[in-house]
Order: structure tokens, then sequence, then C-alpha cells
């Protein structure tokens, strides 16, 4: 187990060097086996990212939302958008909508919305090694846009964005950018009475707007 992790951190930090640029070579590239061309930007390399099993659940990782004039971000546990960026049908992306639209007031075109892991928007349950593998995506996403305020959803989200557990219902600053935690959109669905305090938290968000 320990081995693997080592391997599936080395694979995040050369997934982050090739999003900034950086490219490499296949020392075992067959010309005779035609590889599909890869376009040298993020969202290339995050929809054909393989690196974790939850990829066999899905048709492609989704790459979430990614406005670069948005000026709220929210970061879930897994995707609620498709492949193509459509909202999935559940009780969590119908609650974020609705968030987005009655509480903020906000049309989509202003948000950002990206996921510890990019696939397999029905399975609830991260492994630890799957959120390392997809960890250098959701942080290279995060750096290409500068949201008045990042909302994040669950203490999950918080801990591997953040790098430690931080009280909810008070704004953060961490590399230069606005962070506030809440509850996760799946706590709020199985736990109605949380749904007051969360509120609470994105008002004060709202106030950052």
């Amino acid at each position: 187990m320990k081995t693997q992790i080592l391997k599936l951190l080395t694979l995040k930090q050369l997934y982050k060097r090739v999003s900034c640029g950086e490219q490499y070579t296949n020392a075992f590239y067959n010309p005779a086996q035609p590889q599909p061309a890869l376009k040298n930007n993020l969202e290339s390399i995050i929809k054909h990212c393989s690196l974790c099993n939850r990829i066999k659940h899905c048709k492609e990782p989704s790459f979430g939302i990614l406005n670069p004039q948005s000026q709220l971000c929210f970061i879930t546990e897994i995707p609620l958008v498709d492949e193509k960026g459509v909202f999935i049908q559940n009780k969590s992306a119908l609650m974020l909508q609705n968030i987005i639209h009655n509480v903020f007031k906000l049309q989509m075109g202003h948000i950002s919305l990206l996921s510890l892991v990019k696939c397999d928007t029905h399975n609830p349950y991260l492994d630890k090694s799957d959120i390392l593998s997809c960890m250098g995506f959701c942080l290279t996403q995060l750096q290409k846009i500068t949201p008045k305020v990042c909302i994040l959803l669950g203490n999950q989200v918080a801990e591997h964005i953040l790098g430690q557990h931080l009280e909810h219902s008070r704004i953060l600053w961490h590399n230069n950018k606005k962070f506030l935690i809440t509850h996760s959109l799946n706590e709020l669905v199985r736990n109605p009475s949380l749904k007051k305090e969360a509120h609470n938290d994105f008002l004060i968000a709202k106030g950052q707007l």
C-alpha cells in the first residue's frame, strides 16, 4: 500500500508539471502503435487521465466548470457535472444549483465548480489514493482563477485544499485566496438540520462578493 501511494504521489507531481507545459518522451513508444494525440492543456490531460480505478465507472473524467472571470468557486468531494459540464441529476447537484441561483443570485457564467476527484459522479466514497491521484489537477485549476471567495464543501475538501482541519463559518486566507469551509452537500442532504448553519455560511461568503 505504501509503495502504491508513493507511486501515485510521483504521478501527481508529473501531471502537475505537464499541466504547466513540461513535456516528456515515452522511451518505449512504438510507431507501429500510434498513440492518441493529446492537446498540451489541462483539460485534455484531465479528460485522458486513467490514474485511478474510478475511471472504470464513467465515460471520461469531468473537468468541472472553470470560468476565468468567476466571482465564486465551489469545491466538492466528487464531480457534480458530467464530462460535458452539465449538472448531473441528483439531490446534491440540484441543491447546489439552488444555492447558486437563490442565495448568491449568480448566473453559471460567474462561478467555477471544481472537485477533489474527477470521475464517478455517483460514488460518494473516496479512497485516499484516488484523491492523491487527482489533487494536482484540482490545485492547478484553482491557480488559474481568481474568485473573490472559494467555498469548500466538507471537511475532507478543506483538509486536502488547505492542508489541515480549520473551523467553519469564517473567512480564511491561504495562498493569496479567500476560503470558507461549510458542510458537504451530502451531509446537507442526509441531515437537513445543518442547512440553517450552512445558509449562514453562504451569507458570509456572499458578503465577500
